[in-house]
């Protein structure tokens, strides 16, 4: 696993799910995969391509399947977050309670939870970083990190927008 996932994984939704001409072919494979069980996403000869290129997806079926099937929910690429997606505005995009619910998903819980959060960003984040996230969520040795990641930027949305606007709090209060 020495590629970089997130960039492989951008780049096959890219080509497969996203052309640039949004092929019938892609809007087909996007809603084969948006309601497949886990069987009828491998048998995706795109899913496979995919594979290709990172072999030793074949050894993670359930995270390859959960992540191909939540990639076929965004609809564009964005440099910010999910995370930081749902916790921009004022409101934020996504509740707090809702976002500390998503954050504790369990990997099966997730691909659910995650179209879901999607739609609040009406259908862009990073897809790298989504992937390689969605990927690895239940990963002993990352997982973790992973959730720590999204709360810092979920709660740091708010004072990115809060800087931006050019209100400041004063911490020391």
């Amino acid at each position: 696993m020495t590629e970089d996932i997130g960039k492989t994984l951008s780049g096959w939704w890219r080509e497969a799910l996203r052309p640039a001409d949004d092929t019938s072919a892609a809007r087909a494979l996007r809603a084969r995969l948006r309601r497949a069980d886990a069987l009828e996403a491998l048998a995706q000869p795109q899913v496979h391509d995919l594979v290709a290129r990172a072999p030793w997806l074949r050894h993670r079926p359930k995270g390859l399947i959960r992540v191909v099937q939540v990639l076929a929910h965004v609809e564009r690429n964005d440099l910010r977050s999910l995370a930081r997606v749902l916790g921009s505005g004022d409101p934020p995009a996504m509740s707090r309670a809702r976002f500390e619910r998503l954050v504790r998903s369990e990997a099966d819980e997730l691909p659910r939870a995650l179209r879901r959060a999607i739609v609040l960003t009406e259908g862009g984040c990073n897809v790298a970083t989504l992937g390689r996230d969605v990927l690895n969520w239940d990963d002993p040795e990352r997982g973790e990190d992973i959730r720590r990641n999204w709360y810092f930027d979920y709660f740091n949305a708010a004072r990115d927008n809060a800087a931006a606007e050019g209100k400041t709090e004063d911490i020391a209060q």
